[in-house]
Order: structure tokens, then sequence, then C-alpha cells
């Protein structure tokens, strides 16, 4: 009877842990944060009119690009009002063409090539968030400051630690009923 309730909550459990990752098999690149940019900066302008993924019209303000992992770009953009957006451009190079169409309906945007954004010439797919920026005026120039928080994990973290959890409660339980 015991060995029936410990499968049963390992089953359940690893059940949980599967069904929360994401629908499309090609796991997205970790893009990091604008308010927190990691990785190699490939483009860094303080200054001057620079495109933006959905709009026609170039735009003011700070831009810079950082290669935030070997397939994510993450492009970072403040204007001087402080409505920050955040780009994530994914090489899509080597991903599947099903998997692509599934992405374009999650809201990404297909680039046959990088090169016109000053990206490799290989095919991206790009989408827009928004963060918030801000500019303040200091003796040495203009300093971008953060206004919130940066990223500290995701959905993967917090179920490894509901699986771990989870262990040590079944295996008290177990040792519980072995010392008796």
């Amino acid at each position: 009877m015991l060995k029936k309730r410990i499968t049963f909550a390992i089953s359940l459990i690893l059940l949980t842990i599967l069904s929360a990752f994401p629908a499309h098999a090609e796991r997205l690149p970790n893009f990091g944060s604008c308010l927190n940019p990691q990785g190699k900066v490939l483009a860094s302008y303080e200054t001057g009119k620079h495109g933006i993924v959905g709009r026609k019209d170039l735009v003011t303000g700070s831009d810079s690009v950082y290669q935030s992992s070997d397939k994510g770009v993450t492009q970072c953009f403040c204007p001087l009002d402080g409505n920050g957006i955040q780009t994530n451009w994914f090489d899509v190079s080597k991903l599947k063409s099903a998997d692509i169409e599934t992405l374009k309906k999650e809201g990404w945007t297909y680039f046959a090539t990088g090169s016109d954004w000053g990206l490799k010439d290989v095919p991206y797919l790009a989408k827009n968030t928004d963060y918030a920026c801000k500019k303040t005026a200091q003796k040495k120039g203009d300093v971008q400051k953060v206004l919130s928080l940066a990223s500290t994990g995701d959905s993967l973290t917090i179920y490894i630690f509901i699986l771990s959890g989870a262990t040590f409660l079944i295996s008290g339980m177990v040792l519980r009923k072995v010392s008796k």
C-alpha cells in the first residue's frame, strides 16, 4: 500500500513538472532583462535615432545591443520619456518551420535576415516588451537609471524546489513508517 502511495505521489510530481514547459519544441534562449543587461555588448549609443521592430519611423534615445546567449540578442532602447522597449532577437537558423510558425502565432515577428538590423545574416524572430527606464541629467552627461529589480529566476527553479520538498516529505514519511 505504501509503495502505491509513493509511486502515485512521484507520478503526480513528475506530471506537474512536465506540464509547466512551453508547448513549442524549441526552448527560447535566455534574453535576460534590460533592467540588468548581461552578455557581450555588440553596439551602444547614448543618443541618436534608432529602428525598433514594429515602428515605421526612427525613434530618438539611447540604444544598446547585447549578445545574451548563443541564439539570443537583446536590444535595449530608452527614449527621453523613460518608456523603454526591449527587443528580443532569436536566431532561428536551425529551427524547424513548424516551430517558427508556432512562435509567430505567439507574437514574434519573422525576419529573413538580421543583417538589415546590424545582426548576423541569418533568419531571426523578434519580439518587443516594455520596461521602465529614466534619463537624469548629471554633471558628466546623461545616465540611464533603472526603475525596478532584475529578473531573479523562472518557473523551472520553482519546480525544482517543489520537487525537492516533496522528495524530502515522502522520504520522511517512509522513514517514519519503517522506524515504527
